[in-house]
């Protein structure tokens, strides 16, 4: 199916998602920072990447930033999966580039019929 970039510094949750997407059929990266998920995409350029917002050195914010700023990318989407999601959090995410936000602790129903609709409109 599509290949797909996962990046969480949780090394529990960044395997859970993918081990749901993987169920899903898709080819899986995970990465746990943020420098090493930029340099995956880079690599990758996946059809969607996975994206946490907190973590160390480079947060999720920064590294829609900088997919954003690279047109060779500009096919992948970004979805953002954090515990931040307030409306405020919700907004700057948006305007960072992410098509959408789940909230943790996450359904994987949730989960997979978000990542689907985004793989859907990419391609």
């Amino acid at each position: 199916m599509a290949s797909i970039v996962v990046i969480d510094d949780d090394r529990d949750i960044a395997d859970l998602v993918a081990v749901y997407l993987r169920r899903d059929g898709h080819d899986l990266h995970v990465a746990h920072s943020g420098v090493d998920g930029l340099a995956a995409i880079r690599e990758i350029r996946p059809a969607l990447a996975v994206v946490d917002w907190m973590m160390p050195e480079l947060d999720g914010i920064d590294v829609a930033h900088a997919v954003r700023d690279e047109p060779a990318l500009d096919r992948t989407a970004l979805l953002m999966v954090s515990a931040r999601s307030s409306p405020d959090d919700i907004e700057v995410a948006r305007s960072a580039g992410f098509a959408a936000v789940v909230s943790k602790p996450f359904r994987r129903l949730e989960l997979l019929e978000v990542a689907g609709e985004l793989l859907r409109h990419a391609s």
